[in-house]
């Protein structure tokens, strides 16, 4: 979705991310990060009947990536802005689901010119979407690639 496409410029030099064992992201020390769905994209292009029917579809991909439904596959992968914040979240989930095999990434943004980024809370906003109270902590500072 361009409509919500940042540029570089507007993207932090380092995103950081909360690697952990039962996340749908993968991760490979020579691959990098893969979401769960590699194949599913929203085109911008069609007419305007096409383009509303695409964005409600994006949204509802964007609600249930930040609503943690396990029972759909993401094409997103998290990052938080601020390292503090990804430490606290890690802590957070840590403590809360017993997640002992955590890993904290720093991500250098100058490597992903070809990714589609979005701010997670500007979607959110713009599209009027609902996530779980416990969600809207991160969102702030959550950007999705």
């Amino acid at each position: 979705m361009n409509t919500f496409c940042l540029s570089p410029v507007d993207v932090p030099r380092y995103l950081y991310r909360v690697q952990y064992g039962d996340s749908m992201t993968t991760y490979d020390i020579h691959e990098g990060l893969e979401a769960a769905d590699t194949v599913t994209l929203y085109d911008d292009g069609g007419d305007e009947q096409e383009e509303e029917d695409t964005l409600q579809e994006f949204g509802d991909a964007v609600e249930q990536h930040l609503s943690w439904d396990t029972d759909y596959e993401s094409i997103f992968i998290s990052l938080f802005s601020q390292r503090r914040h990804a430490e606290n979240w890690m802590l957070d989930r840590h403590t809360r689901l017993g997640s002992r095999n955590c890993t904290l990434l720093q991500i250098d943004t100058a490597a992903l010119n070809d990714l589609f980024i979005f701010r997670a809370e500007e979607i959110l906003d713009e599209l009027s979407l609902s996530i779980p109270e416990a969600a809207q902590a991160s969102v702030a500072r959550e950007y999705l690639i």
